[in-house]
């Protein structure tokens, strides 16, 4: 891979990377981005996102929830939950090169390169919540499934929802099939907010609280 393809600028490169038409020319773009993401979208003035999420599962979960960081990429979303407290935390990702800038961290329990339009590893009912930040455009619309699969009964889904990639990318639909299935149910849907207002200004966010059952 060539750095050399990376734009020059931040916004360039957010851009240049979320509209990736493949999940594999996605996964090779965060690759090449990994490096400079954090000084791209790492405080709170240019991506809300994480500590939003993380104000919502300090309302909802215990500080020993264990909670699978799904689409953790460099681990900003990790940083703040355990900068809130929680500390079960584990990160699978599609781009091991963001995972590398992750385990450097030192925050996940567990850090581990994973296709979340498969079925995974983990045990039917093994996690209390899964937490998913940035990813409603980029990862596939089967995880949901996956996570209705792996949390317990009980627990929680919190993902961070853009409205129009939502209907667009498939989740709605599949959303629905788990909720006549009885498998899952929203409990909450956040005020909208921008994610990226530096980068992306016209991006909106929603943090969606999803029941397992």
């Amino acid at each position: 891979m060539d750095r050399n393809e990376l734009p020059d600028t931040k916004s360039a490169r957010v851009d240049w990377v979320i509209r990736a038409e493949t999940n594999q020319e996605m996964r090779r773009r965060y690759d090449l981005w990994a490096q400079d993401y954090d000084g791209d979208v790492g405080s709170y003035e240019d991506y809300l996102v994480p500590y939003e999420a993380t104000k919502v599962a300090t309302r909802i979960l215990e500080k020993d929830a264990l909670i699978l960081d799904a689409g953790a990429g460099t681990g900003l979303v990790g940083q703040a939950l355990k900068e809130a407290g929680f500390h079960r935390l584990i990160a699978v990702d599609y781009s091991e090169g963001m995972l590398d800038v992750a385990r450097k961290k030192q925050v996940y329990e567990t850090v581990r390169q994973c296709d979340l339009s498969r079925p995974t590893s983990f045990e039917n009912g093994s996690i209390d919540c899964v937490i998913t930040c940035g990813t409603t455009s980029q990862m596939p619309c089967a995880s949901l499934r996956e996570f209705a699969r792996i949390v317990r009964p009980g627990g929680h889904v919190i993902f961070a929802v853009v409205p129009d990639p939502w209907v667009e990318c498939g989740y709605a639909e599949v959303l629905s099939e788990l909720e006549a299935a009885g498998k899952i149910s929203v409990k909450c849907r956040g005020d909208s907010f921008q994610m990226l207002p530096t980068t992306e200004p016209e991006f909106f966010c929603e943090i969606w609280v999803m029941d397992v059952h």
